[in-house]
């Protein structure tokens, strides 16, 4: 079985997290210029000069990969022979529920300890940011598209890999996907942690990091369709103590379910973490796809 976790040129962290910031700055340092020179603002559009960055970012983490098309054909058909749609719909459904739970119980919690404070929360939240088709367009391809290319290249393929391979598979995927949680604001973090613990799983197990990127791919675009409707009314009624109560009951039914099937989820596939990940072969990786 071809290991694809070992066939392309190893990435340090801190590097990796100077070229990240690196292209930011190149990114918001030609928003500047553009804006002096021709007078058209691109500084206020946060969207647009994520995309950009993001973009650089990953073409970046490509070249220092090493990635060519030979490699890359050959680990989309190895993609095609590993994948299991049933498992991927069955990590996505998980991650959804316990998001969801996650997001419920801590409105629940949050309101019961300092019912003003979420009440002013929920309020700001829920003006879209997004008021144009075309700003809708370049989210999604921010958050659909960019973001799990980009977070499973820099969390999965590089933080995991480096940390597990210094210390151990374990600590690679708690510190990795705690970084990775740190990083989700608001009431996503704990969902993100355990969304980062499961793509580690996956990465280690297929040894194909388009199988984690597919996971997240999807995960994202169920949870970007809620904002396809730019026009949809929003409800800026203040949460009492009876919707508090609804959102811990659901929260914990749903959080209850997504934990149950996230452990099954790990017991299942607790042989793939044993092996860890292999040194980088030295043979010539077109003579071991051949094998």
């Amino acid at each position: 079985m071809l290991d694809f976790t070992k066939e392309f040129n190893e990435v340090k962290i801190i590097p990796a997290v100077f070229w990240y910031i690196f292209t930011m700055i190149i990114v918001i340092l030609g928003a500047f210029i553009i804006y002096f020179t021709n007078d058209i603002n691109l500084i206020d559009n946060d969207n647009l000069l994520s995309l950009i960055s993001t973009t650089l970012f990953i073409l970046v983490l490509l070249y220092k990969f090493r990635v060519n098309k030979n490699k890359l054909l050959l680990m989309i058909k190895d993609y095609f022979k590993k994948v299991n749609i049933k498992e991927l719909c069955s990590v996505v459904a998980t991650q959804l529920c316990l998001s969801m739970g996650i997001s419920l119980l801590s409105i629940g919690i949050v309101y019961f300890a300092f019912p003003n404070m979420l009440n002013e929360l929920l309020s700001e939240s829920s003006v879209s940011e997004v008021s144009t088709y075309s700003g809708l367009f370049i989210s999604m391809l921010i958050t659909v598209v960019g973001a799990p290319i980009m977070e499973e290249l820099f969390f999965r393929a590089i933080i995991f890999k480096r940390v597990s391979r210094k210390f151990n598979i374990y600590i690679g995927m708690v510190i990795s996907s705690l970084v990775f949680g740190l990083l989700h604001i608001e009431l996503a973090v704990i969902g993100a942690f355990i969304f980062g613990i499961a793509c580690c799983i996956l990465y280690i197990k297929y040894k194909n990091i388009l199988i984690p990127m597919t996971v997240h791919f999807f995960n994202n675009l169920v949870a970007f369709l809620p904002q396809l409707d730019i026009h949809a009314p929003t409800n800026t009624a203040p949460i009492t103590n009876t919707d508090a109560f609804v959102s811990l009951s659901f929260g914990s039914v749903l959080f209850i379910i997504g934990m149950f099937f996230f452990i099954k989820f790990i017991l299942k596939n607790k042989k793939y973490l044993h092996g860890g990940f292999a040194p980088r072969s030295s043979t010539r990786f077109i003579v071991e796809s051949k094998n």
